[in-house]
């Protein structure tokens, strides 16, 4: 069996066939979750995919009372492949079955951090058609990859009338850009991911699992929302986002990514 199956025993009510069946599965979704390797075509990975979701649902053993770190493996490594487009667009029907997933966990315990995690994962990919259109639209980006915290740059003063005059156009413009359908689109879907991630991050840090990993995704998340949210709800996803990178930037063995650094050291004296 490979390293991530856990024992399958009869006492699971599993017959050695189910139990094979399972192990196979798993084997395939490490294959299909290895981006390094050429053995496997993109149509390939994903009726692989398909043919594992099957085996899963057929043997039940996503409902097997044991094996939570080889779920939680299984469902993580087919959303990253359901939404392999950078832009957000994904294979729904893989898509759809990862989020059953995060849902049925989240039911059995509402504290599965992993879980959680993952929900919010896939929210944060969801928005990214919406962001995608924003930034051909405009021509800057409104992901997480480029969040920039207006709310907080604006406390500085200005020197003239003038200058703020055109804070307060930009402001209006940014407030009416807030309005249209994709600003509207992303916010529905950042919410959820922002919530899934906040809950998150509480629950790792309760119980001592705490991550640097988790703390950056969850701070991009924050500053995706805080980059399409009207001017007077900003700042309270920026503030997060600051704190999250402190945080993480203090654990021992983590590195920032470049850009979530840089984000950090300019703005992160303007939160206490």
């Amino acid at each position: 069996m490979s390293n991530h199956t856990s024992n399958l025993q009869i006492e699971d009510g599993l017959d050695p066939l189910e139990e094979s069946q399972i192990d196979g599965a798993i084997r395939d979704v490490h294959r299909i979750s290895d981006n390094t390797s050429t053995e496997l075509s993109w149509e390939q990975r994903i009726l692989t995919g398909r043919a594992a979701i099957r085996t899963f649902e057929a043997t039940g053993y996503m409902r097997l009372p044991n094996h939570g770190a080889d779920r939680i493996f299984v469902v993580s490594s087919l959303q990253r492949l359901a939404y392999h487009e950078a832009d957000g667009n994904s294979v729904i029907d893989i898509a759809q079955w990862c989020m059953e997933q995060w849902l049925s966990l989240l039911q059995r315990s509402s504290e599965d951090s992993d879980a959680l995690r993952g929900a919010g994962q896939a929210w944060l990919a969801r928005s990214q058609t919406a962001l995608a259109r924003i930034h051909r639209t405009e021509g800057s980006s409104s992901s997480g990859s480029s969040g920039r915290p207006h709310s907080m740059s604006e406390r500085v003063s200005y020197s003239t009338a003038e200058e703020a005059r055109d804070a307060e156009r930009a402001i209006m413009e940014a407030d009416a850009r807030a309005h249209t359908a994709d600003y509207v689109e992303a916010r529905g879907t950042l919410i959820p991911a922002v919530d899934y991630f906040v809950r998150a991050v509480e629950l790792a840090d309760r119980d001592g699992g705490l991550t640097g990993d988790l703390l950056s995704e969850a701070a991009e998340t924050n500053m995706s929302l805080g980059n399409v949210e009207y001017s007077q709800n900003q700042e309270q996803y920026f503030t997060r986002a600051i704190r999250y990178l402190r945080r993480a930037s203090q654990i021992q063995g983590f590195r920032l990514s470049p850009y979530l650094q840089s984000y950090l050291d300019d703005y992160g004296r303007l939160i206490d």
